[in-house]
């Protein structure tokens, strides 16, 4: 029988460079924006914080529901460049335009601030989308052994994160010069409840912060670009793959989604992801927030944001080791149940104390083990519903596994916001009264770490073990060997049918329609050790 290792193309290095490098500039961009969008549109471009809320609400609503549709779309997608690579060109190139003018703050007052934010916001998130959804299926056609798309996702896990603390500290840098400059005027003023001369913020020193935030902009659309290049001339999608992938040509997206939502491992995944990801997303989207209102501590707002990207760096060969002692399962486990306390350690951290640091680190520990993880359990679910169904559903899969992360955020990002307007932001005022902190408190604690431990529930219900897991790779590399050595069987077999045809074949062949029976008999999905065993037992 064929060995697998003749039959299966290794994946050169560079190849894994290239596409792990093109998660760098995506993914400083998205935490960027993940991270800046709620204080951005309340201190910089002076939204109200309901009005944020809506910006914000409106484009993850588009970019929850196109990811439904954009997945068939992609799937059905057949160029001479393949499936993937015409969606991750045309959504990184609307991607860094729309970069270069989301951060831009239009002089056209509060009604026009927010019809352009919702425009920007939604071909935002659409661009991301089709290019989060093309690339991440993208790994699925680089090549068909499991332990070679495995290891190009610890390459990606590791450059998201190395070329992530890069850009946050290009970033944080960039704001922190401009905002440290001597037009700062919210030095030394407090903040009085009962006073109506509480100063705000003037019109230089928002200037200056502006024009950071559009110095940064025009770095992050220089490294997506080159990301880019690299993923467009140093990968190559296997044809022989993605020919295969998607379900029946003639079924409809929402039966293709609902086999992919009903498929019963991944209810379990998507739901565990969901709970352990809001959280996250409260604290990328309130840390900001939380050390500027709850600690006072806004000179320390990049370096807060730097460690917790940081943590996430180191954190990658300590991940990759327990994953590979314990499983996958059990891995993500372990990492997001100790998430838990980390979480509620926000709630005691004395007003102006650096003890934020360590619990940022502990943070970014558990946000790695959510970008990494995960992506290594999406592909052996949609493995073991290859080997259940018959049929290859990759992108609709990380499509739907989007949908959720998507909501995830926008849940997230929402919470960090109401909470801001629950705890009486004043609009464009230097300083805000305690009942603001008091609530990203509560926010950052109770609610993430409640949220946490809900996602570990339904991840300890989760179906596919490491022996499961297994038995999956072991199905998978046995009809890898059926498929390659098929040709040769065939061969042998006409050559004995020539000798003996009515020995071998029913005698439905000598019908007029024997020529579509044997075309039957000879095709992939033929169990051919059935034909070998017949051949067997005539000689």
């Amino acid at each position: 029988m064929t060995d697998l290792a003749k039959t299966t193309k290794p994946l050169s290095v560079v190849a894994k460079l290239c596409y792990a490098f093109g998660a760098v500039g995506n993914e400083i961009l998205w935490i960027v924006f993940g991270a800046y969008t709620s204080i951005f549109l309340v201190d910089v471009a002076q939204m109200p914080p309901l009005f944020a809320t809506s910006i914000i609400f409106g484009s993850r609503v588009v970019d929850i529901l196109c990811n439904v549709v954009m997945g068939p779309m992609i799937d059905r997608t057949d160029t001479r460049w393949g499936k993937t690579k015409p969606w991750i060109v045309t959504s990184a190139l609307f991607m860094t335009v729309t970069n270069a003018l989301i951060w831009y703050v239009p002089d056209v007052g509060t009604g026009g601030k927010l019809a352009w934010y919702i425009i920007l916001y939604v071909v935002m998130v659409l661009a991301w989308s089709g290019f989060a959804i093309a690339y991440r299926a993208f790994v699925m056609f680089l090549s068909d052994d499991i332990a070679e798309r495995d290891s190009a996702i610890q390459y990606r896990a590791i450059f998201t994160i190395g070329g992530t603390v890069v850009g946050m500290v290009m970033h944080g840098q960039i704001l922190a010069s401009f905002r440290r400059s001597e037009h700062d005027s919210c030095d030394n003023i407090t903040y009085s409840a009962n006073s109506s001369t509480n100063s705000s913020v003037d019109g230089v020193s928002l200037e200056m912060t502006r024009t950071g935030y559009m110095v940064s902009s025009a770095a992050v659309c220089g490294l997506l670009l080159l990301s880019l290049t690299a993923v467009v001339f140093g990968t190559t999608e296997r044809k022989d793959i993605s020919a295969t992938s998607g379900g029946k040509r003639d079924q409809n997206m929402f039966k293709t989604a609902k086999i992919v939502l009903t498929f019963r491992p991944n209810v379990y995944f998507l739901l565990a992801f969901f709970f352990v990801q809001v959280p996250l997303s409260i604290g990328h989207g309130a840390i900001a927030l939380y050390v500027q209102y709850s600690l006072d501590l806004e000179d320390q707002i990049e370096n807060v944001i730097l460690a917790l990207m940081v943590a996430s760096a180191a954190a990658v060969p300590v991940i990759g080791l327990v994953v590979s002692k314990v499983g996958r399962k059990t891995a993500y486990i372990y990492f997001e149940l100790a998430a838990v306390p980390v979480f509620i350690g926000f709630q005691f951290v004395p007003k102006g104390s650096l003890v934020v640091f360590p619990i940022t680190i502990g943070i970014g520990v558990t946000t790695l083990a959510q970008m990494y993880i995960p992506w290594l359990m999406i592909t052996d679910i949609i493995e073991d519903c290859y080997l259940q169904t018959g049929e290859r559903l990759d992108t609709p899969f990380v499509a739907i596994f989007l949908s959720i992360n998507s909501l995830a955020i926008t849940v997230g990002l929402i919470m960090g916001t109401i909470g801001l307007e629950i705890g009486g932001y004043k609009l464009g005022s230097c300083v805000q009264p305690d009942t603001v902190g008091s609530a990203l408190r509560i926010l950052a604690s109770t609610c993430t770490s409640v949220l946490t431990f809900i996602g570990v529930v339904f991840a300890w219900r989760y179906p596919i073990t490491e022996d499961r897991r297994k038995e999956i790779t072991e199905a998978i590399n046995k009809r890898k060997l059926s498929r390659n050595s098929q040709p040769d069987e065939i061969q042998r077999n006409g050559s004995l049918s020539n000798m003996n045809g009515k020995a071998l074949l029913p005698e439905e062949t000598s019908k007029p329609q024997g020529l579509q029976e044997e075309d039957n008999l000879l095709s992939s999905e033929l169990d051919l050790s059935v034909l070998l065993d017949c051949r067997e037992s005539v000689v």
